[in-house]
């Protein structure tokens, strides 16, 4: 029979509280990742400050979807350069969390299609910030 291991008081609670939580990225996160992804991306009929903030609620709606799928520890890997995930699991993290992203997170500004590259491109630029010695600002830049 295998030992029982229980949760102290403070350890529920950060649960609890993890879990309450809605986004892991900054404001300054959410805006590098939205101004590498505008170098890409062309919304019509947008001057690109408006394109700017659209894609800033894009990629804050993402992390949201990241908040809610992966646990924090491994989501706040993001955070921790002297830590994380291989290269080769990052590439296998990444194409899970864009197909599961693409069945429950809809723009639809954009064509399927685009919504999956899209997706694919923001979940992988925050996916690789979580491979051991890189950081959001190395993958952003």
């Amino acid at each position: 029979m295998p030992n029982t291991i229980a949760l102290t008081d403070e350890q529920r609670d950060k649960v609890a509280k993890d879990a309450s939580g809605e986004y892991m990225l900054s404001d300054e996160e959410l805006e590098a990742i939205a101004t590498r992804l505008n170098r890409f991306i062309n919304l019509p009929f947008r001057t690109e400050e408006q394109e700017q903030i659209i894609l800033v609620k894009i990629v804050k709606r993402i992390d949201g979807f990241l908040y809610q799928v992966l646990p924090n520890e491994i989501y706040q890997l993001v955070k921790v350069a002297h830590d994380g995930i291989s290269p080769a699991e990052a590439d296998e993290m990444t194409e899970r969390l864009t197909k599961i992203a693409n069945r429950y997170v809809d723009f639809p500004i954009l064509s399927e299609y685009m919504e999956e590259k899209l997706l694919q491109f923001v979940i992988s630029l925050i996916v690789r910030a979580m491979v051991r010695g890189e950081s959001l600002s190395t993958v952003t830049a």
